[in-house]
């Protein structure tokens, strides 16, 4: 499977008049037509001009993920903790600029597909939700798990998508570990600021 292809389900989400008070899958569906629409509208641009690509993922994408709990739930809480303030800020821009590049290249992949979400069911905390969908392609359907946390400020930001079973910051976490292991954490930093 080309998980970058389907990790577009992750980009389907977001609009910028969602507010808290929708229920976590009133807001993925209402932004799935927005995206879609604007996908289709500047198809040609997105392919062809990626200063233009790589700002709208910025400007749109970015701000709706929670970077900090991301950046924690990947290091791991001893990595984490072990880090200074300001090596953990250096981290969140530098995983910042793996998620822009990973999105944009999920955004030109975009063929129209459809999303099937199943119906909500509210878990113990009101501040964290987890919707499920189905990813409907030519081939079959893919299971799409959304996982998004309530911040301070009230607004739902997504913290980790599933696809298949396969979660992405679970797949990031084990190649994060491996080199922290091997290089530390510094050399990890280093290696993503590397590949903007």
């Amino acid at each position: 499977m080309k998980i970058i292809k389907y990790i577009i389900t992750f980009f389907l989400f977001f609009s910028s008049t969602a507010h808290a008070y929708e229920a976590p899958d009133v807001f993925l569906k209402n932004s799935v037509v927005e995206v879609s629409t604007f996908i289709t509208q500047n198809r040609e641009i997105l392919d062809n001009n990626e200063e233009f690509l790589r700002n709208k993922v910025d400007q749109l994408i970015i701000p709706k993920l929670d970077i900090e709990l991301m950046s924690k739930i990947v290091l791991g809480k001893k990595n984490w903790v072990s880090m200074s303030v300001p090596q953990r800020k250096r981290f969140q821009l530098a995983f910042r600029g793996l998620m822009v590049r990973t999105y944009m290249k999920s955004l030109t992949a975009f063929d129209g597909e459809k999303i099937e979400f199943l119906p909500y069911v509210a878990g113990k905390r009101k501040d964290v939700a987890k919707v499920e969908s189905n990813y409907l392609l030519s081939e079959g359907e893919i299971a799409v798990n959304y996982r998004l946390k309530l911040n301070d400020n009230q607004k739902w930001k997504v913290f980790d998508i599933s696809i298949d079973g396969i979660s992405l910051l679970k797949n990031y976490r084990t190649d994060f570990k491996l080199h922290v292991k091997k290089d530390g954490i510094l050399s990890l930093i280093a290696n993503l600021e590397n590949k903007d």
